[in-house]
């Protein structure tokens, strides 16, 4: 099994130890003034658990985690999805365990704006089974801090907890689920990704590091609990109460009240010496975790249709998730414009793509504003279309509706010009 304990070692130099204790205001900007860079704070707060941020805020990162060769990321989710590995089941299950809610007190939850409606765990999974078809789903959801035992669960309408969530109700049974949090990479990477309602994302993490997942059950329970994790909470999603609630979001905009289920914790099971994963809202590691696994389905949907890519990425300045760019090796004038198509198809929260040639770096907002300032000429490379579905994240969209304008942006060379002119010269 992983621990976080384990990734210390592999991150070496990259791991900055900090050993002050800090007030609850000043631990958030300390985790963005190390952004990217892995933080980890021994005594965060008087009498708390150590917490470290900032743990996969980087594809090279994460690639080194998980003891695969740079640049292959891409290349070991897609083929994962062709050879799920079903878990395994391990006697003994947690090291320790307490129904003391006053044990969760001991986790270093933080309030990171001063927007939110409270203190936030989000690095939390939550586990959940069907009880119509029996599969296993894994997701992350943020949870607020209520006090006691009790936490207010975002579910985003439509995914399948909330489906899960609202057939209990109709059945009139409170859901329960476990909840895992600081878990190793490929559990987390797997329940970020938005897999085929039949396929589980814990036979997906597997997969993702090559060996099946070992689980254990609670108590008279059905549910496969991943073992890898630093805390597990045994908890009832509760059918019959809400709270409202509100957080930053992934683009450091206020996120707009809702209400939401209420969960309660009936146990906390945890590892020996404890590390609390705090993922910072906005920050490079929320990026990647949430807009990385679209940038795969992208990549695919691009590949499934002859588009020779060279890299796909959703800019950090959108968040992750709304401003796509792309670099192709282009085999016709018309290409562009189908794969600007086929990335809203892919991705349908995307609100503008951007096509470019593969000796443009498309992570690079230098190179995309290079080609922008020497390749866009004609006004029919520019592609706008109005009152599309967008994304809930885009405040200038219609948020009821969910309408908004996309577009899309040619700035690839033509096929049989002479590229010499527009090639940076080499040193």
């Amino acid at each position: 099994m992983v621990r976080i304990a384990d990734y210390l070692n592999k991150l070496r130099d990259e791991v900055i130890l900090d050993s002050n204790i800090h007030s609850e205001d000043n631990l958030p900007k300390t985790i963005r003034k190390a952004d990217p860079r892995t933080v980890l704070f021994e005594r965060p707060l008087d009498d708390k658990d150590p917490l470290i941020a900032n743990l996969y805020s980087t594809r090279e990162k994460v690639e080194r985690l998980m003891g695969i060769d740079r640049g292959r990321l891409f290349e070991q989710m897609v083929n994962a999805k062709k050879r799920l590995v079903r878990p395994i089941e391990k006697t003994g299950g947690w090291v320790e365990n307490s129904s003391k809610p006053d044990r969760i007190s001991k986790i270093p939850i933080l309030k990171y704006y001063e927007e939110d409606a409270g203190k936030y765990i989000t690095s939390s999974i939550i586990v959940a089974k069907d009880p119509e078809d029996g599969v296993v789903n894994m997701s992350v959801h943020r949870l607020l801090y209520l006090g006691s035992n009790r936490f207010a669960v975002r579910m985003v309408e439509g995914r399948h907890l909330h489906q899960i969530f609202v057939k209990h109700k109709n059945m009139g049974v409170d859901l329960k689920v476990a909840v895992l949090i600081g878990t190793p990479v490929h559990v987390i990477l797997s329940a970020s990704t938005q897999l085929p309602k039949e396929v589980s994302e814990i036979e997906y993490a597997g997969a993702l590091n090559n060996k099946p997942l070992e689980v254990s059950y609670f108590d008279g329970s059905d549910i496969p609990v991943p073992l890898e994790s630093e805390y597990v909470f045994e908890s009832r999603i509760r059918i019959d109460v809400t709270a409202r609630e509100w957080m930053t979001d992934i683009l450091c905009l206020p996120d707009k009240p809702r209400d939401q289920p209420i969960m309660e914790v009936d146990r906390v099971y945890f590892s020996v010496n404890p590390i609390y994963h705090a993922i910072l809202p906005g920050g490079l590691e929320h990026k990647f975790l949430m807009g990385y696994p679209a940038e795969v389905k992208i990549r695919e949907k691009l590949v499934e249709n002859d588009i020779e890519v060279k890299d796909v990425w959703l800019s950090s300045g959108s968040g992750g998730w709304l401003h796509c760019f792309v670099s192709i090796l282009k085999k016709s004038d018309d290409e562009p414009r189908r794969v600007i198509s086929l990335v809203m198809e892919a991705h349908r929260s995307v609100k503008g793509v951007i096509v470019v040639d593969d000796d443009i770096d498309p992570r690079s907002y230098e190179d995309v504003d290079f080609a922008l300032a020497t390749r866009f000429q004609e006004k029919e490379k520019f592609y706008f279309f109005e009152k599309v579905r967008g994304s809930s994240l885009d405040p200038s969209s219609d948020q009821e509706k969910l309408l908004t304008s996309k577009w899309g942006l040619d700035l690839t060379l033509p096929i049989g010009i002479d590229r010499k002119r527009f090639l940076r010269s080499k040193m």
